[in-house]
């Protein structure tokens, strides 16, 4: 990357950089071009598509509704600070605008 590079890059990003800072700036932008160009040697056109390193899938279930124990219910809401019929009660958090 050139110095020329750098500014225009910088005021396009609204960045302001200090004359001598571009210098400091420019030799490691170099550094990470160049470790850009050793990522983009090898020949990875016959390699497969991954989503994961390992072979580990993950493993479904259905989803099984089962109702709960109308003691279970009532323990839940006695504990609750407030509550409404069968359901908790809370501070509105979003104002519908």
């Amino acid at each position: 990357m050139l110095k020329e590079e750098l500014e225009i890059t910088a005021f396009l990003a609204r960045l302001e950089v200090k004359e001598e800072e571009k210098e400091r700036y420019l030799k490691d932008l170099n550094k990470m071009f160049e470790f850009i160009e050793v990522l983009q040697e090898p020949d990875i056109s016959q390699l497969k598509p991954t989503t994961h390193v390992t072979s580990l899938r993950n493993v479904w279930r259905d989803d099984i509704v089962k109702p709960c124990p109308k003691e279970t219910i009532e323990q839940m809401l006695n504990a609750a600070p407030q509550k409404e019929e069968t359901f908790y009660k809370v501070k509105k958090v979003i104002e519908a605008q």
